[in-house]
Protein backbone atom coordinates (compact mmCIF):
# COMPACT_ATOMS: atom_id res chain seq x y z
CA UNK A 1 0.00 0.00 0.00
CA UNK A 2 2.71 2.11 0.72
CA UNK A 3 4.68 1.89 -2.25
CA UNK A 4 0.96 2.48 -4.05
CA UNK A 5 0.52 5.43 -2.33
CA UNK A 6 4.81 7.13 -3.20
CA UNK A 7 4.03 5.57 -7.10
CA UNK A 8 0.62 7.84 -7.46
CA UNK A 9 2.65 10.59 -5.53
CA UNK A 10 5.39 10.47 -7.75
CA UNK A 11 3.28 9.88 -10.78
CA UNK A 12 1.68 13.61 -9.69
CA UNK A 13 5.09 15.33 -9.65
CA UNK A 14 5.82 14.32 -13.06
CA UNK A 15 2.60 15.51 -14.15
CA UNK A 16 3.03 18.89 -12.51
CA UNK A 17 6.28 19.37 -13.98
CA UNK A 18 5.32 18.37 -17.57
CA UNK A 19 2.29 20.91 -17.44
CA UNK A 20 4.69 23.38 -16.20
CA UNK A 21 4.07 26.53 -19.06
CA UNK A 22 6.80 27.30 -21.04
CA UNK A 23 8.22 31.18 -20.42
CA UNK A 24 6.47 33.73 -22.95
CA UNK A 25 9.01 34.32 -25.86
CA UNK A 26 6.80 36.82 -28.33
CA UNK A 27 4.21 39.71 -28.27
CA UNK A 28 1.51 39.96 -29.54
CA UNK A 29 -0.16 43.76 -30.71
CA UNK A 30 -3.52 44.38 -32.10
CA UNK A 31 -6.10 47.49 -31.82
CA UNK A 32 -8.83 48.85 -33.47
CA UNK A 33 -8.05 51.74 -36.48
CA UNK A 34 -11.06 54.06 -37.70
CA UNK A 35 -11.16 55.89 -40.87
CA UNK A 36 -8.26 53.23 -42.42
CA UNK A 37 -9.17 51.07 -45.41
CA UNK A 38 -5.87 49.77 -46.67
CA UNK A 39 -5.49 45.85 -46.27
CA UNK A 40 -2.15 46.76 -44.65
CA UNK A 41 -0.98 48.39 -41.62
CA UNK A 42 2.91 48.74 -41.63
CA UNK A 43 5.03 48.91 -38.52
CA UNK A 44 8.77 50.57 -38.84
CA UNK A 45 11.89 50.16 -36.68
CA UNK A 46 15.44 50.30 -36.62
CA UNK A 47 16.84 47.76 -39.27
CA UNK A 48 12.66 46.23 -38.76
CA UNK A 49 9.96 46.51 -40.74
CA UNK A 50 6.81 44.21 -41.21
CA UNK A 51 3.34 44.34 -42.98
CA UNK A 52 0.33 43.87 -40.42
CA UNK A 53 -2.59 42.71 -42.36
CA UNK A 54 -5.86 44.90 -41.19
CA UNK A 55 -9.29 43.47 -41.45
CA UNK A 56 -11.50 46.45 -42.68
CA UNK A 57 -14.58 44.57 -41.74
CA UNK A 58 -14.25 44.49 -38.36
CA UNK A 59 -11.30 47.93 -38.22
CA UNK A 60 -9.20 45.34 -36.45
CA UNK A 61 -5.73 43.90 -36.72
CA UNK A 62 -3.51 41.62 -34.38
CA UNK A 63 -0.20 39.86 -35.12
CA UNK A 64 2.53 37.98 -33.10
CA UNK A 65 5.71 39.41 -33.03
CA UNK A 66 8.73 36.61 -32.15
CA UNK A 67 12.28 37.63 -31.86
CA UNK A 68 11.64 41.20 -31.73
CA UNK A 69 14.25 43.83 -30.00
CA UNK A 70 13.24 46.17 -27.03
CA UNK A 71 12.45 49.69 -28.57
CA UNK A 72 10.81 52.45 -30.28
CA UNK A 73 8.75 52.05 -34.01
CA UNK A 74 6.60 53.38 -35.36
CA UNK A 75 2.81 52.12 -36.42
CA UNK A 76 1.49 53.60 -39.90
CA UNK A 77 -1.72 54.39 -40.51
CA UNK A 78 -2.25 56.28 -43.84
CA UNK A 79 -0.32 58.99 -42.98
CA UNK A 80 -0.71 59.03 -39.49
CA UNK A 81 2.06 57.63 -37.77
CA UNK A 82 1.73 56.61 -34.11
CA UNK A 83 5.26 56.30 -31.96
CA UNK A 84 4.79 53.08 -30.02
CA UNK A 85 7.19 51.17 -27.58
CA UNK A 86 7.15 47.50 -28.02
CA UNK A 87 8.70 44.65 -25.51
CA UNK A 88 9.64 41.12 -26.45
CA UNK A 89 6.96 39.48 -24.40
CA UNK A 90 4.52 42.23 -23.47
CA UNK A 91 1.14 42.63 -25.12
CA UNK A 92 0.07 46.16 -26.95
CA UNK A 93 -3.14 46.93 -27.87
CA UNK A 94 -3.62 50.30 -29.69
CA UNK A 95 -6.76 51.93 -30.77
CA UNK A 96 -6.55 54.93 -33.16
CA UNK A 97 -8.19 57.22 -35.46
CA UNK A 98 -6.45 57.43 -38.89
CA UNK A 99 -7.56 60.54 -39.86
CA UNK A 100 -8.45 62.85 -36.60
CA UNK A 101 -4.64 63.37 -36.20
CA UNK A 102 -5.70 65.42 -33.17
CA UNK A 103 -7.08 62.67 -31.35
CA UNK A 104 -4.52 61.28 -29.07
CA UNK A 105 -4.47 57.08 -29.65
CA UNK A 106 -5.33 54.85 -26.53
CA UNK A 107 -3.32 51.93 -25.41
CA UNK A 108 -3.47 49.02 -23.29
CA UNK A 109 -1.02 46.80 -21.85
CA UNK A 110 1.85 47.11 -19.34
CA UNK A 111 3.60 49.65 -21.21
CA UNK A 112 0.49 51.77 -21.14
CA UNK A 113 2.76 54.76 -19.43
CA UNK A 114 5.60 54.46 -21.76
CA UNK A 115 3.32 54.74 -24.91
CA UNK A 116 1.00 57.80 -23.60
CA UNK A 117 4.53 59.47 -22.81
CA UNK A 118 5.71 59.00 -26.35
CA UNK A 119 2.63 60.48 -27.47
CA UNK A 120 3.11 63.56 -25.12
CA UNK A 121 6.64 63.90 -26.30
CA UNK A 122 6.34 64.00 -29.47
CA UNK A 123 3.18 66.49 -28.88
CA UNK A 124 5.58 68.82 -27.18
CA UNK A 125 8.42 68.46 -30.29
CA UNK A 126 5.63 70.36 -32.25
CA UNK A 127 4.50 72.99 -29.93
CA UNK A 128 7.95 74.11 -28.90
CA UNK A 129 10.16 73.10 -31.72
CA UNK A 130 8.16 72.72 -34.53
CA UNK A 131 9.51 73.12 -38.48
CA UNK A 132 13.07 72.01 -38.26
CA UNK A 133 14.33 75.01 -40.16
CA UNK A 134 12.32 77.92 -38.58
CA UNK A 135 14.01 76.22 -35.69
CA UNK A 136 17.75 76.20 -37.17
CA UNK A 137 16.62 79.89 -38.95
CA UNK A 138 16.39 81.51 -35.36
CA UNK A 139 18.75 83.71 -34.08
CA UNK A 140 21.21 82.32 -31.25
CA UNK A 141 19.77 83.31 -27.53
CA UNK A 142 16.27 82.25 -29.17
CA UNK A 143 17.26 78.96 -30.47
CA UNK A 144 19.75 78.33 -27.51
CA UNK A 145 16.61 79.87 -25.15
CA UNK A 146 13.52 77.27 -27.10
CA UNK A 147 16.29 74.09 -26.39
CA UNK A 148 16.09 74.72 -23.10
CA UNK A 149 12.97 74.63 -22.28
CA UNK A 150 12.33 72.01 -24.67
CA UNK A 151 15.04 69.67 -23.06
CA UNK A 152 13.16 70.75 -19.67
CA UNK A 153 10.14 70.08 -20.47
CA UNK A 154 10.75 66.87 -21.60
CA UNK A 155 12.64 65.36 -18.53
CA UNK A 156 9.69 67.33 -16.62
CA UNK A 157 7.58 64.90 -18.56
CA UNK A 158 9.63 61.99 -18.18
CA UNK A 159 9.32 62.20 -14.39
CA UNK A 160 5.38 62.76 -14.46
CA UNK A 161 5.00 60.13 -16.54
CA UNK A 162 5.06 56.95 -13.98
CA UNK A 163 7.73 54.99 -16.70
CA UNK A 164 9.54 52.12 -15.38
CA UNK A 165 12.88 52.63 -13.85
CA UNK A 166 15.02 51.22 -15.98
CA UNK A 167 13.21 52.77 -19.50
CA UNK A 168 14.03 56.36 -17.29
CA UNK A 169 17.05 56.02 -16.84
CA UNK A 170 17.67 55.58 -20.73
CA UNK A 171 15.44 57.94 -21.77
CA UNK A 172 17.07 60.68 -19.70
CA UNK A 173 19.78 59.95 -21.69
CA UNK A 174 17.94 60.13 -25.04
CA UNK A 175 16.88 63.79 -24.23
CA UNK A 176 20.32 64.86 -23.92
CA UNK A 177 21.10 62.76 -26.87
CA UNK A 178 18.72 64.93 -28.97
CA UNK A 179 19.60 68.01 -27.28
CA UNK A 180 23.48 67.77 -28.00
CA UNK A 181 22.90 66.81 -31.77
CA UNK A 182 20.68 70.17 -32.22
CA UNK A 183 23.22 72.06 -30.52
CA UNK A 184 25.71 70.25 -32.86
CA UNK A 185 23.72 70.99 -36.14
CA UNK A 186 22.95 74.30 -35.18
CA UNK A 187 25.66 76.32 -37.37
CA UNK A 188 25.94 74.27 -39.93
CA UNK A 189 22.39 74.40 -40.58
CA UNK A 190 21.92 77.94 -40.21
CA UNK A 191 24.68 78.76 -42.53
CA UNK A 192 22.78 76.49 -45.01
CA UNK A 193 19.28 78.14 -44.25
CA UNK A 194 20.68 81.57 -44.94
CA UNK A 195 23.42 81.01 -47.42
CA UNK A 196 26.10 81.81 -45.30
CA UNK A 197 29.07 79.92 -45.14
CA UNK A 198 30.74 82.67 -42.78
CA UNK A 199 28.41 82.37 -40.04
CA UNK A 200 30.19 81.14 -36.83
CA UNK A 201 28.25 81.07 -33.62
CA UNK A 202 29.14 83.40 -30.56
CA UNK A 203 32.12 82.46 -28.02
CA UNK A 204 29.94 81.79 -25.36
CA UNK A 205 27.95 79.04 -27.52
CA UNK A 206 27.67 75.55 -25.66
CA UNK A 207 31.19 73.52 -27.13
CA UNK A 208 32.53 70.13 -25.77
CA UNK A 209 29.55 69.18 -25.33
CA UNK A 210 30.24 65.56 -26.20
CA UNK A 211 32.91 64.80 -23.75
CA UNK A 212 30.67 62.69 -21.45
CA UNK A 213 29.56 60.86 -24.18
CA UNK A 214 29.96 57.02 -24.22
CA UNK A 215 30.20 55.74 -27.81
CA UNK A 216 30.36 52.02 -26.28
CA UNK A 217 26.49 51.92 -24.55
CA UNK A 218 24.65 49.38 -26.85
CA UNK A 219 21.50 50.02 -24.63
CA UNK A 220 21.31 53.59 -25.50
CA UNK A 221 22.06 52.03 -29.17
CA UNK A 222 18.87 50.46 -29.37
CA UNK A 223 16.75 52.93 -27.18
CA UNK A 224 17.85 56.00 -29.10
CA UNK A 225 17.76 57.39 -32.47
CA UNK A 226 19.56 60.41 -31.40
CA UNK A 227 22.22 58.61 -29.80
CA UNK A 228 22.49 56.61 -32.97
CA UNK A 229 22.89 59.82 -35.26
CA UNK A 230 25.42 61.62 -33.00
CA UNK A 231 27.58 58.61 -33.07
CA UNK A 232 26.96 57.96 -37.21
CA UNK A 233 27.87 62.07 -37.23
CA UNK A 234 31.00 61.45 -35.14
CA UNK A 235 32.78 58.75 -36.56
CA UNK A 236 31.71 60.31 -39.67
CA UNK A 237 34.16 63.49 -39.38
CA UNK A 238 36.58 61.51 -38.06
CA UNK A 239 36.54 59.47 -41.04
CA UNK A 240 36.54 62.89 -43.17
CA UNK A 241 39.96 63.94 -40.81
CA UNK A 242 41.60 60.72 -41.59
CA UNK A 243 40.79 60.32 -45.58
CA UNK A 244 43.97 60.62 -47.79
CA UNK A 245 43.58 63.66 -49.85
CA UNK A 246 42.86 60.89 -53.17
CA UNK A 247 41.76 58.23 -50.96
CA UNK A 248 38.10 56.13 -50.56
CA UNK A 249 35.65 57.71 -47.99
CA UNK A 250 34.01 54.31 -47.83
CA UNK A 251 36.85 52.34 -47.05
CA UNK A 252 38.22 55.17 -44.37
CA UNK A 253 34.89 54.66 -42.83
CA UNK A 254 35.08 51.13 -42.64
CA UNK A 255 38.27 51.49 -40.97
CA UNK A 256 37.29 54.10 -38.29
CA UNK A 257 34.32 52.78 -37.21
CA UNK A 258 36.67 49.21 -36.26
CA UNK A 259 39.41 51.48 -34.67
CA UNK A 260 37.41 53.85 -32.86
CA UNK A 261 34.05 51.70 -31.62
CA UNK A 262 34.74 48.58 -28.98
CA UNK A 263 31.30 47.17 -28.44
CA UNK A 264 30.75 44.50 -30.45
CA UNK A 265 26.84 44.80 -30.99
CA UNK A 266 27.15 48.64 -32.25
CA UNK A 267 30.44 47.77 -34.53
CA UNK A 268 28.51 44.88 -36.26
CA UNK A 269 25.51 46.89 -36.83
CA UNK A 270 27.56 50.13 -38.33
CA UNK A 271 29.68 48.37 -40.44
CA UNK A 272 26.62 45.80 -41.96
CA UNK A 273 24.47 49.19 -42.09
CA UNK A 274 26.87 50.97 -44.03
CA UNK A 275 28.52 48.14 -46.30
CA UNK A 276 25.09 47.59 -47.77
CA UNK A 277 25.41 50.85 -49.60
CA UNK A 278 29.23 51.44 -49.50
CA UNK A 279 30.42 48.51 -51.48
CA UNK A 280 28.32 49.68 -54.38
CA UNK A 281 30.36 52.70 -54.24
CA UNK A 282 33.99 52.32 -52.80
CA UNK A 283 36.61 52.72 -55.19
CA UNK A 284 38.85 49.50 -54.18
CA UNK A 285 36.12 46.56 -54.12
CA UNK A 286 38.15 43.62 -53.02
CA UNK A 287 40.11 45.83 -50.24
CA UNK A 288 36.70 47.10 -48.70
CA UNK A 289 35.12 43.47 -49.05
CA UNK A 290 38.57 41.94 -47.18
CA UNK A 291 38.30 44.09 -44.58
CA UNK A 292 34.52 43.95 -43.84
CA UNK A 293 35.19 40.20 -43.45
CA UNK A 294 37.77 40.67 -41.36
CA UNK A 295 35.90 43.33 -38.98
CA UNK A 296 32.67 41.22 -38.75
CA UNK A 297 31.87 38.59 -36.29
CA UNK A 298 27.68 38.58 -37.02
CA UNK A 299 27.49 35.12 -40.03
CA UNK A 300 24.05 36.83 -41.07
CA UNK A 301 25.27 39.96 -42.09
CA UNK A 302 28.81 38.61 -43.63
CA UNK A 303 26.78 36.22 -45.65
CA UNK A 304 24.61 39.22 -47.13
CA UNK A 305 27.94 41.27 -47.81
CA UNK A 306 29.59 38.31 -49.45
CA UNK A 307 26.14 37.87 -51.74
CA UNK A 308 26.37 41.43 -52.81
CA UNK A 309 29.98 41.27 -53.49
CA UNK A 310 29.75 38.11 -55.56
CA UNK A 311 26.80 40.32 -57.62
CA UNK A 312 29.05 43.20 -57.67
CA UNK A 313 31.84 41.35 -59.54
CA UNK A 314 29.52 40.75 -62.26
CA UNK A 315 30.26 44.52 -63.16
CA UNK A 316 34.01 44.83 -62.31
CA UNK A 317 36.20 46.47 -64.41
CA UNK A 318 36.44 44.36 -68.04
CA UNK A 319 32.91 42.85 -67.51
CA UNK A 320 30.47 43.33 -70.58
CA UNK A 321 28.06 45.89 -69.00
CA UNK A 322 24.44 44.93 -68.40
CA UNK A 323 21.76 46.71 -71.04
CA UNK A 324 19.13 48.95 -70.86
CA UNK A 325 16.53 48.56 -73.79
CA UNK A 326 13.60 50.74 -75.41
CA UNK A 327 13.89 54.19 -73.27
CA UNK A 328 11.87 57.40 -73.96
CA UNK A 329 14.24 60.00 -75.76
CA UNK A 330 13.58 63.28 -75.44
CA UNK A 331 14.13 63.99 -79.03
CA UNK A 332 11.77 61.39 -80.14
CA UNK A 333 11.99 57.66 -80.57
CA UNK A 334 13.30 55.10 -77.83
CA UNK A 335 17.11 54.51 -77.13
CA UNK A 336 19.03 51.15 -76.23
CA UNK A 337 22.33 50.84 -74.75
CA UNK A 338 23.53 48.69 -77.72
CA UNK A 339 22.52 52.01 -80.15
CA UNK A 340 25.17 54.08 -78.22
CA UNK A 341 27.49 51.60 -78.34
CA UNK A 342 27.21 50.72 -81.64
CA UNK A 343 28.01 54.26 -82.38
CA UNK A 344 31.91 53.32 -81.56
CA UNK A 345 32.01 55.60 -78.84
CA UNK A 346 32.59 55.26 -74.98
CA UNK A 347 29.48 56.08 -73.01
CA UNK A 348 29.01 58.09 -69.85
CA UNK A 349 26.00 57.72 -68.23
CA UNK A 350 24.77 59.46 -65.27
CA UNK A 351 21.71 57.94 -63.66
CA UNK A 352 19.17 60.75 -62.04
CA UNK A 353 16.13 61.66 -60.72
CA UNK A 354 14.30 64.78 -60.92
CA UNK A 355 13.94 64.81 -56.89
CA UNK A 356 17.44 64.38 -56.14
CA UNK A 357 19.18 67.51 -55.30
CA UNK A 358 22.48 66.19 -55.59
CA UNK A 359 21.77 65.04 -59.33
CA UNK A 360 20.56 68.72 -60.16
CA UNK A 361 23.78 70.19 -58.76
CA UNK A 362 25.84 67.93 -61.15
CA UNK A 363 24.15 69.10 -63.78
CA UNK A 364 26.16 72.43 -64.71
CA UNK A 365 29.40 70.43 -64.43
CA UNK A 366 27.98 67.63 -66.45
CA UNK A 367 27.24 70.60 -69.24
CA UNK A 368 30.23 72.12 -69.51
CA UNK A 369 32.00 68.46 -69.78
CA UNK A 370 29.66 67.42 -72.42
CA UNK A 371 31.27 71.12 -74.61
CA UNK A 372 34.60 70.10 -73.46
CA UNK A 373 34.73 66.64 -75.15
CA UNK A 374 31.72 67.42 -77.43
CA UNK A 375 33.62 66.81 -80.78
CA UNK A 376 35.49 63.11 -79.10
CA UNK A 377 34.52 59.96 -79.40
CA UNK A 378 32.70 59.79 -75.74
CA UNK A 379 28.68 59.97 -75.73
CA UNK A 380 27.48 61.74 -72.68
CA UNK A 381 23.72 59.89 -71.39
CA UNK A 382 21.35 60.64 -68.80
CA UNK A 383 19.12 58.04 -67.71
CA UNK A 384 16.16 59.61 -65.32
CA UNK A 385 14.90 56.69 -62.90
CA UNK A 386 11.70 59.17 -62.39
CA UNK A 387 8.51 57.22 -61.97
CA UNK A 388 6.37 57.22 -65.39
CA UNK A 389 3.94 59.88 -63.39
CA UNK A 390 6.58 61.98 -63.25
CA UNK A 391 7.22 62.52 -67.27
CA UNK A 392 6.47 66.06 -67.83
CA UNK A 393 8.54 67.14 -64.97
CA UNK A 394 11.44 65.85 -66.48
CA UNK A 395 10.49 67.30 -69.51
CA UNK A 396 10.41 70.74 -67.99
CA UNK A 397 13.53 69.73 -65.88
CA UNK A 398 15.38 69.31 -69.12
CA UNK A 399 13.84 72.85 -70.97
CA UNK A 400 14.60 74.89 -67.69
CA UNK A 401 18.01 73.68 -66.88
CA UNK A 402 18.95 73.20 -70.69
CA UNK A 403 20.45 70.20 -70.36
CA UNK A 404 22.25 68.41 -73.20
CA UNK A 405 23.35 65.09 -74.23
CA UNK A 406 21.26 62.12 -74.60
CA UNK A 407 18.42 62.16 -72.33
CA UNK A 408 16.28 59.49 -71.45
CA UNK A 409 13.41 58.56 -69.47
CA UNK A 410 13.36 54.95 -67.91
CA UNK A 411 9.73 55.46 -66.00
CA UNK A 412 10.73 53.67 -63.29
CA UNK A 413 12.68 53.89 -60.22
CA UNK A 414 16.43 52.92 -59.54
CA UNK A 415 14.51 49.93 -57.54
CA UNK A 416 12.67 48.80 -60.55
CA UNK A 417 14.81 49.65 -63.93
CA UNK A 418 16.79 46.10 -64.36
CA UNK A 419 20.06 47.87 -65.84
CA UNK A 420 20.07 49.77 -62.29
CA UNK A 421 19.21 46.72 -60.40
CA UNK A 422 21.84 44.90 -62.18
CA UNK A 423 24.48 47.30 -61.64
CA UNK A 424 23.02 47.39 -57.81
CA UNK A 425 22.51 50.91 -57.54
CA UNK A 426 21.30 51.97 -54.12
CA UNK A 427 21.71 56.07 -54.37
CA UNK A 428 21.72 59.30 -56.77
CA UNK A 429 23.28 60.11 -58.65
CA UNK A 430 25.44 57.54 -60.00
CA UNK A 431 27.94 57.76 -63.24
CA UNK A 432 29.03 55.00 -65.05
CA UNK A 433 31.57 54.43 -68.13
CA UNK A 434 31.27 52.00 -70.79
CA UNK A 435 34.37 51.42 -73.91
CA UNK A 436 33.20 51.14 -76.89
CA UNK A 437 32.84 47.15 -77.14
CA UNK A 438 30.24 47.83 -74.53
CA UNK A 439 32.70 46.45 -72.03
CA UNK A 440 32.76 48.37 -68.35
CA UNK A 441 35.63 51.08 -67.44
CA UNK A 442 33.89 51.97 -64.46
CA UNK A 443 30.51 50.93 -62.49
CA UNK A 444 31.19 53.69 -60.27
CA UNK A 445 32.76 56.45 -62.31
CA UNK A 446 33.77 60.02 -60.41
CA UNK A 447 31.04 62.43 -60.51
CA UNK A 448 31.57 65.60 -62.39
CA UNK A 449 32.08 67.53 -59.82
CA UNK A 450 35.45 65.54 -58.52
CA UNK A 451 36.76 67.30 -61.43
CA UNK A 452 40.67 65.97 -62.25
CA UNK A 453 39.83 62.55 -60.96
CA UNK A 454 37.44 62.18 -64.10
CA UNK A 455 38.78 64.66 -66.48
CA UNK A 456 41.73 62.60 -66.31
CA UNK A 457 40.42 59.09 -67.14
CA UNK A 458 38.72 60.98 -70.12
CA UNK A 459 42.02 62.56 -71.44
CA UNK A 460 43.85 59.06 -71.05
CA UNK A 461 41.50 56.86 -72.72
CA UNK A 462 41.01 59.72 -75.14
CA UNK A 463 44.54 59.93 -75.99
CA UNK A 464 44.48 63.72 -75.16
Amino acid sequence: MKRLFLLAVSLLVLTACGDKPKPKDYAVISGEAQNFRKRNITLIGYNFEKKIKFDRKTKTFSDTLRDITPGHYILKFNKRPVNVYLSSIEDLKVMVDAKKRTEDPIFEGPNKNINIYLTERYKKHGLILGNANKLFSLEEAEFLSKMDEYKSSLEDLADASQLPADYLEKEKRNINYEFVRNINNYQPYHRLLYGDEEFVVSETFPKDIMEDIDFNNPADFLHSVSYRKLLKEYLDKIANKRKPKDGDFDLTYLQTVHTEVVDTLIKNDLIHSAAKKQITTTTNLKEYYKKYMGYSTNKENKAEIKSLYDKLKLTAQGQPSPKFTDLENYTGGKTSLDDLIGKGKYVYIDVWATWCGFCKKEIPLLKRLEQKYHDKNIEFVSISVDKASLKEKWRQTIIDREMTGVQLFAGKSETELQFTKDYLIKGLPRFILIDPDGNIVNANAPRPSEGDALQNIFDELLDI
